[in-house]
């Protein structure tokens, strides 16, 4: 494990009250929110991040470390993604922003070529087991297994509810 290293984990976007509504004014308090602690992060000495560029909060994390590595060439972004096709049949905005992320990051690893019932949660427990730091943003926190898993492992969490 890198104690100096930060990932990012969340529900799933339909179970936010803003879904994927990204002009609501809750998931821009949200943004606004992982904007704050990645630069906190960073600040702090921060530069390797990991992410499995799911759509929502580990996407917009992913793509607001990219703006950090364009002037700082010692942070690293790593995007862990489930499967290859993730994004095949997300909106279209998405879409190109995900591959804008794939794009700049410092590695991009595929941990399966297909779909598979628990290849999210196998990518984000590959993350949890390289970061110390860990960004979560969850409808309930007590229920997130991921969350459990990180306070077990003693990880310095942050929980942001929605």
């Amino acid at each position: 494990m890198n104690i100096k290293a930060c990932t990012f984990i969340s529900s799933d976007l339909n179970n936010f009250s803003f879904g994927y509504d990204s002009t609501n004014s809750k998931c821009i308090a949200l943004k606004l929110q992982i904007a704050q602690y990645i630069n906190d992060m960073y600040k702090s000495g921060i530069k390797e991040f990991y992410s499995v560029c799911e759509q929502g909060v580990d996407l917009w994390a992913a793509e607001i470390v990219t703006y950090i590595m364009r002037t700082d060439a010692e942070t690293k972004l790593y995007c862990i993604i489930p499967y290859e096709e993730q994004a095949a049949k997300w909106h279209n905005d998405t879409h190109e922003l995900y591959y804008r992320v794939l794009e700049e990051a410092t590695e991009v690893i595929f941990l399966n070529t297909h779909y598979k019932e628990d290849c999210l949660a196998a990518a984000r427990y590959y993350t949890l087991d390289r970061c110390g730091y860990v960004f979560a943003a969850v409808v309930d926190e007590k229920k997130n297994e991921f969350v459990r898993y990180s306070k077990i492992r003693e990880k310095n969490i942050v929980c942001f509810r929605v």
